[in-house]
């Protein structure tokens, strides 16, 4: 994992404009995965579950061998970056959120932690079930190109 401050800011984020979008995204993030996993983190949790989660998300793209970068959100040399990632996801102060920043630096809101662990829960559908019902977010869709 590498610390990111003073990232190059792309002038137009392009982000799912509403929760229903977000299968769309993900499917077409995962056709081309030429960017990178970011995600926005707190070096100073407010409360013990967001430090756990923040671990715990570490621990699973560890885990699914997946490169992150993170952003600390207490950084001042982050300001701009974590209120646009805020922007982007609409979340404002919620800790972990994951993103792809994709080659031309457009960053895409994949999630927050809940929503990261349910798409490792829907992994375990079946797969004659997800075929069926191609709009249901899993890990393995959102981060097919980025694991080995």
């Amino acid at each position: 994992c590498s610390r990111a401050s003073n990232l190059d800011l792309p002038t137009e984020l392009n982000h799912p404009k509403s929760s229903t979008d977000l299968p769309t995204e993900l499917n077409r993030m995962a056709a081309s995965p030429t960017g990178q996993v970011t995600v926005l983190v707190t070096s100073m949790p407010s409360t013990a579950a967001i430090e756990g989660h923040q671990t715990q998300l570490r621990q699973i793209f560890q885990a699914k061998h997946i490169s992150i970068e993170e952003v600390d959100g207490v950084d001042q040399g982050n300001r701009e970056m974590r209120n646009k990632m805020f922007g982007i996801s609409g979340k404002r102060a919620v800790y972990p959120q994951v993103f792809i920043k994709e080659g031309d630096d457009t960053l895409r809101f994949v999630g927050d932690f809940d929503e990261i662990q349910e798409m490792i829960e829907s992994d375990g559908i079946s797969a004659d079930i997800l075929a069926a019902n191609p709009g249901i977010p899993t890990f393995k869709k959102a981060f097919e190109g980025y694991m080995p």
